[in-house]
């Protein structure tokens, strides 16, 4: 006679992840032209799929251990082939479904669930090296779940007597995680997008070895459990990282344009509604991290007195571009160790990098827009057929700190203004942003560890000297920042060091003379 897997005790974790940035799950994408669509079940409904979830909170949990049998007890594992010795999960996570409130039915499933066909889209582009302009077949755009959402929560750890007392500190230990926002989801999560933090959450202790139990548990019957005071977890160690946070301001208007043409003023900001109700601007993380990884380059390139590769001007298909683009980005092995690289093995390496240790955050202005007044803007007014916008409504602009600019292209011909070439764009000139956050997994950095610090630090010392604009049109006079502080925790550095401590640490030496022996030990 067999027995199934043993199990007398049941944990029962429900809970609402609320999304604090846009969040991408990817979908089934039909036609390659299309922004990359989010994930559909079965009904059409967008959600998260249980096996997204357990792979983030299952990463989370194995810290520094990536070894396919870390924490094998409770998520399960494979055998290796030579046993069948394998183990299923004990931990059940639900698929997730997406809503715009945390309302429930009476039979507990989700109420107000989101609207596919009205999810905003993010497009990205890569930046050629050589000529500055957008690589050839690099345009990349994906729908994604807006801020002030939520996804449905649940999750069973199945138990027993003897394992119970770790699995109630393990799942303490998770719900904290999810509590600060640590487990990101999704993708391009090192690119700011996918934080989520759990609020609203019920953990109870289901006991199924009496009568009393048992029917408490067919009766629906909720003993919520304290986990305060349970024990250690037994995790492995936790993952080693740097933390910058950067309080900065606008010298010149900053933005990331939004997609598309706006019917009254042309060109607006990047914008995402708030928990409030209000309008912000958002600054990506994708953009952060790519004008941080320019410069990076830069740097680079400099020290070791190499350009980027070339376009191969005998073959000018779109193909060869493209595989000129991601050469480019090879090229730098601190580069693709911190800030990322395609996921493929160069001729020459051992290991693909892929995802960076770098996660540049979103950045959105504390500078609240009005929901009625951003509304005109992007679905323009509501009566007549006028095109600009209202006195008034300027003026409520102006007090948040941005104007309309009008452009006009000027005929190389004649000198007077080309025809059907004006042009606005919303300028944010006067709006104040949060500080920017940068985090850095330093146990992914390997042996580059001192290395990829070294360089993080004279990007720094750049920004901070004014060197390294942000956001979009930056060579027509958009993107300068003023820097006020830099403070770094983790590392060699306790928390609150400021940038100018840390550069006139002694220990600065050391990553100096780590990195000119990279320079010297590592070719490209």
């Amino acid at each position: 006679m067999t027995t199934g897997r043993p199990m007398n005790l049941r944990l029962r974790l429900r809970g609402w992840l609320q999304v604090r940035t846009p969040l991408h799950v990817g979908g089934i994408a039909l036609d390659p032209a299309e922004a990359l669509p989010v994930a559909l079940d079965g009904r059409d409904r967008p959600y998260v799929p249980g096996t997204s979830l357990a792979g983030a909170l299952r990463a989370w949990m194995r810290g520094v251990d990536t070894s396919p049998e870390a924490l094998g007890d409770l998520w399960g594992f494979v055998p290796d082939g030579q046993s069948d010795a394998g183990q299923a999960s004990r931990v059940v996570v639900h698929d997730a479904l997406i809503t715009t409130s945390t309302t429930l039915a009476p039979d507990g499933t989700p109420v107000d669930l989101i609207d596919p066909l009205a999810l905003p889209s993010r497009e990205g582009v890569g930046i050629d090296r050589l000529t500055g302009a957008a690589a050839s077949e690099i345009l990349h755009s994906r729908t994604v779940i807006p801020v002030g959402s939520y996804l449905r929560l649940e999750l069973d750890v199945e138990s027993t007597t003897g394992e119970i007392s770790r699995d109630r500190a393990r799942l303490r230990e998770l719900r904290s995680a999810l509590t600060a926002g640590q487990i990101p989801l999704g993708a391009s999560t090192s690119g700011g997008l996918g934080v989520v933090r759990l609020l609203g959450e019920t953990i109870s202790e289901q006991d199924l070895t009496t009568p009393q139990g048992l029917l408490a548990v067919l009766r629906g019957q909720i003993s919520e459990t304290d986990l305060t005071d349970t024990g250690d977890a037994g995790l492995p160690e936790r993952r080693d990282s740097l933390l910058v946070e950067i309080s900065w301001k606008p010298l010149a208007p900053v933005m990331v344009r939004a997609s598309g043409e706006a019917p009254v003023i042309g060109t607006l900001p990047l914008s995402s509604r708030c928990e409030a109700g209000a309008y912000v601007l958002n600054l990506p993380g994708r953009s952060i991290k790519g004008a941080l990884r320019s410069h990076a380059e830069f740097i680079e390139r400099t020290a070791r007195g190499v350009c980027a590769p070339g376009r191969p001007y005998e073959n000018l298909s779109a193909r060869a571009h493209s595989d000129t683009f991601r050469a480019q980005l090879d090229q730098l092995p601190a580069i693709k160790v911190l800030f990322g690289t395609a996921n493929r093995n160069p001729a020459g390496e051992d290991f693909a990098w892929g995802h960076g240790a770098l996660t540049a955050h979103e950045c959105v202005t504390t500078t609240r827009i009005p929901a009625d007044l951003w509304e005109i803007l992007t679905d323009g007014l509501k009566t007549g057929d006028e095109a600009s916008l209202p006195s008034a409504e300027r003026e409520r602009l102006s007090e948040a700190g941005m104007d309309q600019a009008d452009h006009v292209a000027i005929d190389r011909w004649t000198g007077g203004a080309a025809d059907e070439r004006l042009y606005s764009v919303l300028e944010p000139h006067g709006v104040e942003w949060e500080p920017l956050r940068l985090s850095v997994d330093l146990t992914r950095l390997g042996d580059y560890r001192d290395t990829c610090v070294a360089l993080l630090l004279l990007v720094l010392r750049d920004l901070a000297g004014g060197r390294i604009p942000l956001g979009g049109m930056v060579t027509r006079g958009f993107g300068d920042i003023e820097v006020e502080s830099i403070v770094l925790s983790g590392y060699e550095w306790s928390g609150g060091t400021t940038l100018e401590e840390v550069l006139e640490d002694e220990y600065v030496e050391l990553l100096d003379q780590e990195w000119q022996l990279y320079l010297k030990r590592v070719k490209v």
